[in-house]
């Protein structure tokens, strides 16, 4: 089952401070376009999700942050953007993330998307596809960042807890550390994060992704981070991702969310990885081998080719 809402076209950025420089901001809608035009023309069923209640958002993010992005988002112009001006007031911990008119309207559709497909899992759907903009796993309990307003996994995981009391493992396979989810999980046992990301050493986001970031208190060993050198390819991708895979399956999920980025596809230009189509063919079916119910989160991937052949090769490998 895949989820997709069209209210992403809503959320339109223009551009991202980087260096000292304003460059072209990288995630358009095209990139997310693409993947449903493929997979429509694949014969995979697309459902246009319905809304769910903005409390969900309040299982992991702050009031704070909710209203403050809100407001912000209902004051900007439609031919605008605001960038954050004073860290700490301003929510967003980045100069590449921009509150635009769409954002907060985009990001509620992003969850929604989110949530549907895990619905789907509570009808006993085996693996369901959140085709989500903007992607979620940069943004933490109160803060945005890296194109993320609000974190699409997180807030699934919470919901799915919410109706099952269920155990949850998130693999995060952009090429970025999702800093936000770690955050937001670190100090549970409940749900175990799992990341395979471009080390952060060198890598954005920087201040997170470190192999000895393992949990506190409560979720001490329940947080696990596999950096690994730009440039890397597949052989060795696949090697890092069956040993990932060997820790979810010794922790037994009873759900297991994806947080799938494709930033690390060799034509991307935002990652640095080296995978090409066929690796994603090999990452669906070496995470397919889990025995698990399975929810596919989509996170970053800045190419819509390379996003349209890889999401497709992912989601028929691992069915």
């Amino acid at each position: 089952m895949v989820f997709y809402d069209r209210r992403h076209l809503f959320h339109l950025p223009m551009k991202e401070l980087e260096d000292g420089i304003w460059i072209e901001n990288p995630d358009k809608p095209e990139r997310i376009e693409a993947i449903r035009s493929a997979l429509e023309s694949s014969g995979f069923q697309i459902k246009e999700p319905r809304d769910y209640h903005c409390s969900h958002v309040y299982q992991v993010h702050t009031p704070e942050y909710v209203e403050w992005l809100k407001e912000k988002s209902l004051s900007v112009s439609k031919d605008r953007e605001y960038f954050p001006e004073v860290f700490g007031y301003d929510k967003l911990f980045d100069t590449g993330t921009p509150v635009t008119s769409g954002c907060y309207l985009g990001a509620l559709a992003s969850v929604s998307t989110a949530l549907n497909a895990v619905d789907s899992i509570l009808e006993s759907e085996a693996v369901s596809y959140a085709l989500c903009r903007p992607p979620g796993h940069h943004a933490g309990i109160s803060t945005g960042g890296g194109y993320c307003y609000f974190n699409n996994a997180a807030i699934a995981a919470r919901y799915y807890q919410k109706h099952t009391r269920g155990f949850v493992a998130i693999l995060d396979v952009d090429f970025h550390h999702g800093n936000g989810t770690q955050e937001i999980f670190y100090y549970d046992d409940t749900v175990f994060y799992v990341s395979i990301h471009g080390d952060p050493k060198i890598f954005y986001p920087w201040i997170s992704g470190n192999p000895w970031e393992i949990g506190s208190d409560s979720g001490e060993g329940f947080n696990m981070n596999f950096p690994l050198a730009g440039g890397t390819e597949g052989p060795e991708y696949m090697r890092t991702l069956s040993k990932a895979l060997q820790e979810i399956d010794d922790f037994a999920p009873d759900l297991l969310i994806v947080s799938l980025g494709i930033d690390g596809h060799k034509n991307d230009g935002i990652g640095h990885f080296n995978l090409n189509d066929e690796d994603f063919s090999m990452m669906g079916r070496l995470i397919g081998e889990i025995d698990v119910q399975k929810l596919i989160v989509q996170e970053g991937g800045y190419n819509p080719v390379a996003n349209s052949s890889s999401v497709l090769n992912f989601l028929r490998t691992i069915r």
